[in-house]
């Protein structure tokens, strides 16, 4: 299988950490779907990344789809569980971790643009105050807890960890970890998992 994706991409980051979590062989090609004559459109009509690409030439897209795609076809235990209850759980997590990323995409990319054409104070206020209330509701679930959600590792902790992983990358401004100190523990355990050390991206 491949993976179109780039660096500078959370969403592809998480697909990657979920490749690597269920040992599925992929080869990972980084690609802007921007650049003249692109592939990525030819395979995601909507030209996202990230885009797996299977071995018969078919396509998965976007993250939330490729990660239960390779929850299912790899080894080792589920990340999403099979239990009706449990899996809406799980997926709130990624949800909670993909509107994070949204949110710091949006305000990392339009800070980055000259001045007189970046968006006004308020709507940086609005991003910022959207990445604390996730960041919020996930430290009071996490508690003093081992895993986000269940006993043991899941689609959850890493929707945790690749979003405060995406903070750490494009977005210091935000000091994330001296108000919540169950986060910042977990941050630490997974940056030991391979997964999370194989998929790390360079400095922004």
């Amino acid at each position: 299988m491949k993976l179109f994706g780039s660096p500078g991409s959370p969403y592809a980051r998480k697909v990657r950490i979920v490749l690597e979590e269920k040992r599925v062989a992929y080869e990972y090609i980084v690609e802007s779907p921007a650049a003249p004559n692109s592939p990525v459109p030819r395979f995601n009509p909507l030209g996202k990344i990230p885009v797996l690409v299977r071995d018969d030439g078919t396509a998965v897209y976007d993250s939330p789809v490729i990660v239960e795609y390779v929850d299912g076809v790899g080894a080792g235990p589920k990340l999403i569980p099979d239990v009706f209850a449990d899996r809406i759980e799980v997926k709130r997590w990624e949800a909670l971790g993909d509107g994070i990323a949204d949110a710091t995409v949006l305000i990392s990319h339009d800070y980055w643009k000259p001045e007189e054409k970046r968006e006004n104070p308020e709507w940086y206020e609005k991003q910022t105050k959207k990445i604390e209330r996730g960041l919020g509701i996930m430290e009071q679930e996490l508690g003093n807890r081992e895993f986000c959600y269940g006993d043991r590792f899941s689609l959850a902790d890493i929707a945790a960890g690749y979003a405060m992983g995406y903070l750490d990358r494009v977005w210091r401004r935000i000091d994330w970890r001296t108000p919540h100190p169950n986060l910042r523990r977990l941050a630490d355990r997974l940056a030991t998992r391979d997964s999370f050390r194989l998929t790390l991206p360079p400095p922004a």
